[in-house]
């Protein structure tokens, strides 16, 4: 009998041994996975902005994307950080267009690939076939038993580090980094700036690091690196961690939702069991605005958790890659994927937050029942249902927290070894960013049936200076921030996001114009009419980059892509990176403003009392806005739909003017204590513009959407 139950006893070991071994080899292995359709991905083909999409559904998307937008344009935006992107050769047809972009071997996933057969590369290049058993991660190719021992003996490779072919993690192997600067094309990324984290090539040196005082070559910077580099991979998996806590906070705010509109609905329901058909009625009139109201708080939660789900699928991505980098790659291939993994999963975070910063996630509904039981037949309705918003703490926290870890990620230099040092500027004080609390976001403001009202005056007498403050630019920051330039006093002026006058930075000649450059930091200035001041702003500080030549009555700049536009008094002129002329529109008029879509590549400018709206790649005029009531436009801004806000200086108004040109109104025909309108700034996320005077007593006004 016992020995019955000791072999009964090894057999259930045996059992339990086996089972566990079997869902270990069962396990699911980690694949990367497409930002579009969130699946493994097929392959994957790499965007010039670093972001990757499976084949087929990068084609179907630059269909749809092609055919809304446009059939004569040549480029269409990144699905998640909107960066254009163009075939190498845009005559092919667009079905076609997905194949001219590189397969990302980075993201090849592995799991359905059988053991192939490895050959000896050495040996192929000699027309012979060997089974290779090793992988060197500094030459990047495999090698076979025998060309191994001439590999360890050679004085120059000696050194190489050579992993089995078990070892690899993910399938790491073949992998081609690319090494172009994506600024100018055939350029060798082969110089670090330690002063800005940056990768450049001779031309990027040239033109925006010439006043850097640590420049060094890539080679150095990989070498002093290479011992005891982390690779980010801890940063990357709480980015991770912390999107899954929105992604989950998210599902919990369409619970919750479910869970009030379903409370709400029973308790209705309750109310009228014992009512007539005049209340069963009543009833379906109120489920359906019940339902109405929850199906577009669902559609807001859902619009959100998507851009956070896939901002989520890219930092598991990242998360995944960096783990797999270890043991696969030569150092120098592994900074190259770090450095270009920061500035992807970069663009990408502040293309999910824009999206979702302001977008709540948690609806609370209220219930008022409207009448009482005695006197139901009188009614005309049952209640009212209203749902009301805001922003969750844990997906403001994890939301800060994100934010904080990419500033980090990008802040941290990979190159920390080496010596720091600071560019030097000629520009005066620096900016103190201030904190914006989150709030609850509203419902939007059909700008089209809504109306305006001036919420705040600015008086010039408040702002210092003298002669009297005449503002003729400006720009929001990311902190809601408003930086304006004042020409006739020789200064930048910083307002807080409740347009209070902060301080003032001083710099040496007549500023008329600021716009955001091309990286998050980057801001140009238009100064003296004849000249650009490229800064950077950069923790709270303001820094002179460098200078660039342009054309005679420069007054209004715009930055579209790699092009820098400047609009003067008989024209309006492109600029590449270098500041060669490359299009020259002529337009009349006097001072010429401009605006630009980075979604449409369109640019925005006046022709005499004309607004034409044009496309940059053709020049092909979209549309012409022509209105006797506007006389001298002069500012131009863009909402975050494309509308055109324009300022007519002479008429003494507003106008609205649609993103395709086909209607328009007199937005504010009569400004509250300005005459001559000068600029318009609009907000970019809320319902809110700025415009400013022609030197008058009141320096600005800000006018904010409100329902009738």
């Amino acid at each position: 009998m016992h020995r019955v139950l000791l072999v009964t006893s090894v057999r259930i070991e045996t059992s339990i041994t086996l089972s566990i071994t079997d869902m270990a080899e069962a396990a699911p292995i980690p694949e990367y996975r497409c930002l579009i359709c969130t699946t493994p991905y097929k392959d994957p083909r790499k965007l010039p902005c670093g972001h990757t999409f499976c084949y087929r559904c990068l084609t179907s998307y630059i269909d749809a994307e092609h055919v809304t937008a446009d059939e004569d344009r040549h480029y269409f935006p990144c699905p998640v950080c909107d960066a254009p992107s163009a075939p190498s050769d845009f005559s092919t047809d667009v079905s076609t267009w997905a194949e001219c972009f590189p397969i990302n071997t980075l993201y090849l996933n592995t799991t359905a690939e059988a053991a192939d057969v490895h050959l000896c590369a050495s040996c192929k290049r000699g027309k012979e076939s060997s089974q290779a058993e090793v992988w060197c991660t500094d030459c990047g190719e495999k090698i076979c038993k025998q060309c191994r021992i001439y590999h360890e003996r050679n004085k120059t490779t000696a050194n190489h580090r050579l992993v089995s072919f078990p070892s690899f993690v993910g399938g790491i192997c073949d992998v081609m980094v690319n090494e172009i600067c994506p600024s100018h094309d055939g350029k060798l990324l082969d110089v670090y700036c330690v002063d800005h984290s940056a990768m450049c090539c001779s031309v990027c040196v040239s033109v925006s690091h010439r006043h850097c005082n640590n420049v060094k070559p890539i080679e150095d910077v990989v070498r002093k690196t290479k011992t005891g580099q982390h690779t980010r991979e801890t940063e990357l998996k709480e980015l991770s961690e912390e999107t899954k806590k929105m992604l989950d906070d998210d599902d919990l705010g369409m619970t919750l939702l479910t869970f009030k509109e379903n409370e709400v609905s029973a308790k209705m329901t309750n109310r009228i069991e014992q009512a007539k058909d005049k209340l069963d009625n009543l009833n379906v009139t109120f489920q359906s605005d019940l339902t109405d109201k929850c199906k577009a708080a669902r559609q807001n939660i859902s619009a959100r958790r998507m851009s956070v789900n896939t901002f989520h699928t890219n930092s598991e991505n990242s998360h995944l890659l960096m783990s797999h980098l270890e043991q696969q790659i030569s150092e120098r291939h592994k900074f190259f994927i770090r450095e270009q993994t920061k500035i992807q999963i970069s663009g990408h975070y502040r293309r999910m937050d824009q999206n979702t910063n302001k977008q709540p996630n948690r609806f609370y509904i209220t219930f008022a029942l409207g009448t009482i039981i005695d006197e139901i037949m009188k009614m005309t309705t049952l209640g009212n249902v209203d749902v009301a918003s805001t922003i969750s703490d844990v997906t403001q926290n994890a939301n800060v927290c994100i934010g904080t870890m990419i500033e980090t990620l990008l802040l941290t230099p990979s190159a920390s070894t080496l010596e720091d040092s600071t560019s030097t500027s000629d520009l005066r004080g620096s900016l103190q960013y201030l904190t914006v609390p989150t709030t609850p976001v509203k419902a939007a403001v059909e700008v089209w049936t809504g109306s305006v009202s001036c919420v705040k005056t600015v008086d010039g007498s408040t702002l210092g200076g003298s002669p009297t403050p005449w503002l003729t630019g400006g720009i929001f920051t990311d902190n809601n921030e408003l930086l304006m330039t004042d020409y006739i006093n020789k200064r930048l002026l910083l307002f807080d996001d409740t347009y209070s006058y902060v301080r003032e930075f001083n710099i040496d000649g007549y500023p008329t114009d600021i716009v955001r450059g091309r990286a998050d930091d980057e801001v140009f200035v238009a100064e003296n009419e004849n000249e650009i001041l490229k800064c950077k702003l950069r923790n709270g500080q303001l820094t002179l980059i460098n200078k660039m030549r342009c054309s005679r009555g420069t007054w209004g700049i715009a930055v579209l892509g790699n092009n820098t536009l400047v609009g003067t008094y008989g024209s309006v002129k492109v600029k590449t990176v270098d500041g060669k002329v490359t299009k020259s529109i002529a337009k009349g008029g006097d001072h010429t403003y401009l605006a630009t879509s980075p979604s449409s590549a369109t640019v925005y400018h006046r022709d005499n009392n004309d607004v034409v709206c044009r496309r940059l790649d053709s020049d092909v005029e979209v549309y012409r806005y022509r209105e006797p009531g506007l006389r001298n436009p002069i500012g131009i801004g863009l909402d975050r739909d494309d509308n055109a806000y324009v300022c007519g200086c002479h008429s003494g108004n507003v106008h609205l003017i649609s993103a395709d040109g086909s209607r328009g109104r007199v937005l504010v025909s009569k400004l509250s204590t300005i005459n001559n309108p000068w600029c318009v700034v609009v907000h970019p996320t809320k319902q809110e513009f700025v415009v400013t005077s022609n030197q008058e007593s009141t320096s600005l006004e800000v006018y904010k959407f409100k329902r009738k």
